[in-house]
């Protein structure tokens, strides 16, 4: 059987300590079957961790299978720590981890966020870089852009670019194709069934992913039928609505009930700059 890291320790170190799977669970406040499960290849919830290596008598290190975790080998026991956990839960986990990082760092962030229960999101700055998150019951997501060396510009497109994107999805039904490609198995398809499921007529869906298609939002095939040659499309970019869509949200529409500020920024989000012929660059 493939155990956990963390189950194999607290297995090993609930026999030493001459406990029973109840006596454990009761101490730490779970019934005796969320102890076998941990032990049998479950992982408990991180916040448990403490109470779990204090009643064991151990080290939260011993109960990752570390003596010591150093700057020469976290970058090993954090990957191993999550390949551990069921793969359902490694995301959760990933994001979690992110924000006890960001919070031990940011004490005023921890003290409030700690204090109430609403829905909020979070902006953190410095001049390294920012973090833009949901830190909720709902919803809990991090997202961290560190900032390259000649500035956040040097990562956009050209304005052109953006207003192209722009302008073709503010256009009739752009926004409900993007979406209802997203809503489709991956595979490719052609205008006809596009445009039967999205109710509108097959010349406004062919004119809409011609326009995806020079913006990269869908790839073009065209093949080679009996009946002539055809073209089929398979949506670009996988994922990469969901934060689209979302931060624009976060945009346009006030998310949850309060926002959480901490601005160490010195210098403005972006920096000045002078457009060239290939977009934005600094000067």
């Amino acid at each position: 059987m493939n155990y956990s890291i963390i189950g194999e320790q607290i297995q090993k170190y609930r026999k030493e300590a001459q406990l029973t799977q109840k006596e454990l669970g009761e101490a730490l406040g779970v019934s005796s079957s969320a102890v076998s499960q941990w032990e049998t290849g479950g992982t408990p919830d991180i916040s448990l961790i403490p109470s779990i290596a204090d009643r064991l008598g151990v080290s939260i290190n011993v109960l990752f299978g570390r003596e010591d975790i150093t700057l020469d080998n976290i970058q090993e026991v954090l990957p191993h720590y999550i390949a551990s956990l069921p793969e359902a839960k490694r995301l959760k986990e990933l994001c979690r981890l992110m924000w006890a990082a960001v919070k031990k760092e940011n004490l005023e962030l921890n003290a409030i966020s700690e204090s109430i229960s609403y829905n909020y999101n979070v902006y953190y700055g410095t001049d390294q870089g920012i973090l833009l998150g949901i830190d909720s019951e709902k919803l809990s997501c991090i997202s961290l852009f560190p900032e390259p060396e000649d500035g956040y510009e040097s990562l956009f497109a050209s304005d052109e670019a953006y207003r192209g994107l722009f302008s073709t999805l503010s256009k009739p039904n752009a926004l409900e194709l993007l979406k209802l490609l997203h809503q489709r198995p991956i595979k490719h398809c052609t205008s006809d069934v596009v445009a039967k499921r999205l109710g509108i007529g097959l010349e406004e869906t062919q004119t809409l992913l011609a326009e995806f298609s020079k913006l990269q939002l869908v790839s073009e095939l065209e093949l080679e039928t009996e009946s002539g040659d055809t073209k089929v499309y398979i949506v670009n970019a996988l994922g990469t609505i969901v934060p689209f869509l979302y931060t624009a949200h976060m945009i346009v529409e006030k998310y949850g009930d309060i926002s959480l500020l901490a601005n160490k920024r010195e210098v403005p989000l972006l920096r000045k700059a002078a457009k060239t012929g290939k977009g934005v660059q600094n000067p």
